[in-house]
């Protein structure tokens, strides 16, 4: 339950999953000196068997290869929108070299900060739904052993 989270290429097929593979911090720092962790908002994404990707919310993650990441600079995003690139990626061709034809969609810079703002609402909103579902399927699955009993 300790050190840094580690993504692999198959963590992208279910990104809640992230998080049960971890390495000791200081075994990676001595195995690995000159590798570096994710930053908050770095795309994660793999090119087969298909395309997928995931965007990072916290960093300091550690990417097993052949996941790759992909870094949007702060400073010039150039449109370039974490989400919106990932989204991309989902339905885009895959296969060795082909992330290098990917088009990927662009936003207006006085857009970017706005759209983030409502996907991480609606990602929020989404997550407290899914606990909410578990929460009643944990309570019908009580109800019925109760009243069976």
């Amino acid at each position: 339950a300790a050190g840094f989270v580690v993504v692999g290429a198959s963590d992208l097929d279910a990104p809640h999953g992230i998080g049960a593979t971890r390495v000791d911090q200081l075994a990676f720092a001595d195995r690995h000196p000159s590798a570096s962790l994710t930053r908050p908002g770095d795309v994660i994404f793999r090119t087969s068997p298909t395309a997928a990707a995931w965007v990072d919310p916290d960093g300091s993650k550690v990417v097993a290869y052949p996941a790759r990441v992909l870094r949007i600079r702060a400073s010039d995003p150039g449109g370039l929108v974490p989400e919106v690139v990932a989204a991309d990626i989902v339905g885009a061709a895959s296969g060795p070299g082909a992330w290098k034809r990917w088009m990927l969609r662009r936003v207006a810079p006085q857009s970017i900060t706005p759209l983030r703002a409502a996907l991480a609402a609606i990602e929020a909103a989404r997550s407290d739904l899914e606990v909410r579902a578990a929460r009643l399927s944990d309570y019908a699955s009580h109800l019925v052993a109760g009243a069976t009993s």
